[in-house]
């Protein structure tokens, strides 16, 4: 901890001295994510706010309820329905989501001056610490050209036994922005391998531990063998658009013409190459925590390799002042490659996919905008697959407030996962013939951001819902689950103090199918002001709960999170004291996890026998470089 300490200050008083020698500078920083196959922008804040920084950890930025391990690193599920990840087409990279850097989670820049952020974070008691480590670098060659590079690494031993975490992220990404010719793209890669222990064996351990077990670590439990999993991905993501187009006279000044380029039509193609892996290893087979042992050996593999292309042609909506709209339409193919194996078993399944389909869209201007698409899956595998989905916004004034409403729908109809059809593994071992699932959604967003006040309401039809029974086996249910959730943020200011708030409220009609926690609340009292005109400082405490629910447990042969009910998980509040400061270029959180467990009694488990951390003081930092 005083190496640690030493580094801290050693960085503050370094940010200092720098600091003190800058001179203001217009640095011009852009920043901006691609949230879709066609390449489209989506505008974000540059990430140097101080307020809460403490949460910027992968699982609190995931969502505000989750069940996971208890480690950083570990297979995580949000209790928030809305919060859950769309399926990617392998099931077993969802539970790593939020660690993994893909394009989804990539950020594109543009920057006048090289900018670089170095992080450091540590948290955990002592020898159980977990670590994260993290730089980024990105430069502009010219005003057109950025290239950047990302970097993070975590190993986090954990408080229980069995269950150390080691993951590796790394990212090349960049971009051109032309005239008429544009392009972005991104070749990422993700390693994560975690230790199995099945949880602790008995719920006493916690609420009451016998002499001799009051430490975390030397809590017994169920996997009584050396067991591993790891997840590996690999994904290169280019897209690049041409556009025809005409110029046009902005403004006159003095004896010259000011023009823009105006474009008419785009042409777009996106190439992506996703490569995933999933293996579950024991260096001798675990026959008491399992049901099924098969063979004499484990060593499951589960693999995909998926190629994929887009092509779309766009007619613009900038051109037309009068009557603006956008319209796409596309054509997209996939070809995968699916293999699972254990031992000298190999099976191998080639699968191709085409579909077509097309966009209209009014995203320009902030009164009126929509965006309704739909495609329909001709071969292949998911040939039948039918989604239609659409988005209307609009933005008024009201008074002195703005007022901003927006409704969502969508309705679905698609194939299953292939390895939720068919899977053999040491301990598992299923081939079903699951029909089409049918999913409808209707929405809609009310806020006043003047008043940081936001109201999000859906209601979710799921026919055929495929869920991982009690046994741990995927299952299809034979009817419908009904869904209706409804969060409300509202923020406060009182001065110098803050009073953050968010409430979620769910409820599912057929919870042995879908369980999910009726009512999650966040709540997080601050002080904030700025010290000696430089130095930004926040304390204060938060609190998260939900209320108790048959909560879904965690599989780890297969890394699926399924259905049980013996054991309700929930009905404890975590509370957590917390102080950010924010220098400049540095920026700094000191926090004491689950302070209420040092005085309150309770299971403070995030899933069955998977506790939470005790009590335990986490730190880190981020020091963004500009030149």
């Amino acid at each position: 901890m005083k190496r640690i300490l030493t580094f801290v200050l050693t960085l503050l008083l370094v940010s200092i001295f720098i600091d003190a020698q800058d001179t203001i500078v217009n640095r011009f920083l852009k920043n901006w994510k691609i949230v879709d196959m066609f390449g489209t922008v989506d505008t974000i804040a540059t990430d140097t706010v101080h307020l809460n920084f403490q949460h910027k950890n992968y699982i609190d930025n995931f969502s505000i309820a989750n069940s996971y391990n208890g480690n950083l690193g570990s297979p995580i599920q949000s209790k928030i329905f809305a919060d859950r990840p769309v399926s990617s087409g392998f099931i077993f990279a969802e539970p790593y989501y939020p660690y993994l850097q893909t394009i989804n989670s990539t950020r594109f820049y543009n920057t006048k001056t090289p900018f670089s952020t170095l992080k450091y974070s540590i948290g955990g008691t002592n020898n159980r610490e977990s670590d994260d480590v993290g730089f980024l670098f990105t430069a502009n060659a010219n005003k057109n050209l950025n290239f950047g590079a990302l970097l993070d690494y975590i190993y986090a031993r954990g408080e229980y036994k069995s269950q150390s975490v080691k993951r590796f992220a790394g990212s090349l990404f960049g971009s051109y922005i032309g005239k008429k010719y544009s392009a972005s793209g991104v070749i990422s890669t993700n390693s994560l391998s975690n230790l199995e222990n099945g949880g602790i064996t008995d719920i006493s351990y916690i609420l009451n531990p016998p002499y001799g077990y009051e430490s975390p670590e030397n809590i017994p439990t169920r996997i009584g063998v050396a067991a591993q999993s790891s997840f590996k991905q690999f994904q290169l993501h280019f897209n690049q658009q041409y556009s025809l187009g005409f110029e046009r006279e902005v403004k006159k000044v003095k004896d010259s013409i000011v023009t823009e380029f105006v474009p008419v039509t785009r042409f777009i193609h996106t190439l992506q190459i996703d490569n995933f892996q999933k293996r579950y290893f024991e260096n001798s087979p675990e026959r008491t925590f399992y049901k099924n042992t098969y063979y004499t050996q484990t060593n499951d593999t589960a693999a995909l390799q998926r190629v994929s292309n887009r092509f779309a042609v766009n007619l613009a909506e900038e051109f037309n002042k009068w009557m603006r709209f956008g319209l796409t339409a596309y054509i997209h193919n996939d070809i995968e490659r699916l293999v699972f194996s254990k031992d000298s078993l190999l099976n191998d399944s080639i699968l191709t996919n085409v579909k077509i389909g097309g966009v209209l869209s009014k995203e320009l201007g902030q009164k009126f905008t929509y965006r309704i698409s739909g495609e329909v899956g001709l071969v292949g595998y998911k040939a039948g697959d039918v989604l239609l989905s659409g988005v209307v916004g609009t933005k008024f004034r009201l008074w002195k407030d703005t007022i901003a409403l927006k409704a969502t729908a969508f309705s679905s109809t698609e194939e299953p996962d292939f390895y939720l059809q068919q899977y053999e593994s040491n301990h598992f071992k299923w081939k079903n013939s699951f029909s089409k699932l049918f999913k409808t959604h209707i929405g809609g967003t009310f806020a006043i951001p003047t008043k940081q006040l936001s109201l999000d309401a859906a209601i979710e039809n799921l026919s055929g819902q495929v869920y991982f029974d009690t046994l741990a086996m995927p299952v299809q249910h034979n009817g419908s689950v009904q869904l209706l959730s409804l969060k409300l943020k509202k923020d406060f200011r009182f001065g110098r103090f803050g009073l953050d708030n968010t409430i979620v409220y769910q409820e599912s009609l057929n919870d042995e199918v879908l369980p999910l926690p009726r009512l999650i609340l966040f709540h997080n009292l601050f002080y904030t002001d700025k010290w000696f005109k430089v130095l930004r400082i926040q304390a204060g405490a938060y609190v998260r709960y939900h209320t108790s629910y048959y909560a879904p447990s965690y599989m780890p042969a297969t890394g699926q999170f399924y259905n049980q009910r013996t054991m309700k998980i929930g009905n404890y509040p975590v509370m957590s004291v917390y102080v950010n400061a924010h220098l400049r270029r540095t920026r700094f959180f000191a926090e004491y996890y689950h302070l209420n467990e040092l005085f309150m009694k309770g299971n403070y488990y995030s899933m069955p026998n998977y506790p939470i951390n005790p009590a335990t003081f986490n730190m880190g930092l981020t020091w963004n470089f500009y030149d």
